[in-house]
């Protein structure tokens, strides 16, 4: 369970947000306004911050950087409704750690929310004995199954922060980059899942059958011998990590254009959106099988 300071001026949205959260056993405390959500941290801050970015007063871009500045401990996910894709993408490059499209609140909510903390929980759990380590290049082979992604990723943020590099936000930053590379190699890549089957949906929302459905595409024939490589190296300078699939399919796509209406409710854009928006450099190399994700320290 998680401490969230949910802002939204919409009783209608407040509601569906609180109620999903709610249920998904967190504690939620709800603001109407950015102003109001500076006065919520600074009285009792949360674990996470939940915000839309359409408000009075201070906004949600006002919001997140205000946070990103002041408390970078405290992630923020802020919720887009159609008509603010440019707004979403200026939070995401003042310093929001995911963003949730509103057709894709019952969907997708608790597992961003619970991705984030996940993280954030690695970032705090770095001790005396871990910040000696000084384990800076490695490469994993991973299944074609999105359940391998996070504990890849987990290891990467604690490894920034056992060696003192980036401040927390940037770290969980580059930690949904990778996460999000690593689903799009897996569920695009190897196994090739197309937009009219909704095997993503149904997994993102966490329905028990599509995980199994899932394990069993990556063991039929035409699937079972993908893997996908991830290549890390964390130097003195920079982060770069590599991210390669074996299978046919495309990790990225152009169409619908990138920040377009369309393309946040698509999982695949909304992950190349989190790779272009955190790092400093994404380059796509092999006709699209590999990702080289680059953070400056």
């Amino acid at each position: 369970m998680a401490k969230i300071l949910l802002a939204e001026d919409s009783p209608t949205h407040a509601a569906l947000m609180s109620r999903i959260l709610t249920d998904g056993g967190h504690d939620v405390t709800h603001v109407e306004d950015g102003c109001r959500a500076l006065e919520a941290i600074g009285t009792s801050p949360p674990e996470l911050i939940v915000t839309d970015l359409q408000m009075p007063e201070i906004n949600g871009c006002e919001l997140v950087s205000t946070v990103a500045e002041k408390y970078p401990t405290i992630p923020t996910v802020v919720v887009t409704a159609r008509g603010s894709e440019s707004l979403a993408v200026d939070a995401l490059a003042k310093g929001a750690t995911d963003f949730v499209p509103k057709s894709m609140l019952a969907k997708l909510l608790l597992r961003v929310v619970r991705q984030t903390r996940l993280m954030a929980r690695s970032d705090d759990a770095i001790d005396s004995i871990s910040k000696s380590l000084n384990h800076q290049e490695y490469t994993v082979i991973l299944p074609s199954h999105p359940d391998a992604i996070g504990p890849q990723v987990r290891t990467i943020v604690q490894s920034l922060a056992a060696q003192g590099l980036l401040d927390p936000t940037q770290r969980l930053r580059v930690g949904t980059a990778v996460a999000s590379g690593l689903f799009n190699a897996v569920c695009f890549g190897n196994l090739q899942i197309a937009d009219a089957e909704n095997l993503v949906s149904r997994y993102l929302a966490d329905d028990a059958d599509a995980v199994e459905e899932l394990h069993v595409r990556a063991k039929d024939a035409n699937y079972r011998g993908e893997k996908v490589t991830l290549m890390v190296s964390i130097g003195n300078a920079d982060t770069r990590i590599a991210i390669s699939h074996s299978g046919h399919g495309q990790t990225t796509r152009m169409n619908p254009a990138p920040g377009t209406p369309e393309s946040f409710e698509l999982e695949q854009c909304r992950g190349l959106m989190l790779m272009t928006s955190f790092m400093d450099d994404v380059i796509f190399r092999s006709n699209g099988s590999e990702v080289v994700l680059i953070k400056q320290h």
